[in-house]
């Protein structure tokens, strides 16, 4: 039986002259019948983010370098609305460390990225 797994793609983003480079890290969900062969799933995965392209419009050269794979988690919950994706923990934190591990809500990518305010309504 096949099992859902998350894996955690690696790229590298250079431009041209830049001394330093950005790494994404994209998340991906892989359906496999092990972890060998979610591993493999991940790598052909990961190769498809490998291109280059010209930006506009300086002209520089953008590569895209996938560099692997920074983890790779089977999901221990069937696939759907409200599953646990993934499962992580964090020994011996004082109640200061905890209340740092909880975003608010304004700060949250996904609310950023839709321009959300505190009372729902969306910031132009």
């Amino acid at each position: 039986m096949a099992n859902w797994y998350l894996a955690e793609v690696v790229t590298e983003v250079r431009v041209e002259d830049e001394p330093s480079s950005v790494v994404h890290f994209d998340l991906h969900a892989v359906l496999a019948e092990s972890a060998v062969e979610a591993y493999d799933k991940a790598l052909r995965v990961g190769h498809t983010k490998t291109q280059q392209y010209l930006r506009e419009p300086d002209g520089k050269m953008i590569s895209f370098i996938f560099r692997g794979l920074n983890d790779l988690v089977a999901m221990d919950e069937e696939f759907g609305d409200g599953a646990r994706l993934l499962f992580r923990w964090q020994p011996s934190l004082t109640e200061a460390e905890i209340q740092n591990c909880v975003t608010p809500r304004e700060y949250l990518r996904a609310i950023q990225a839709e321009g959300i305010g505190d009372a729902g309504e969306t910031i132009q």
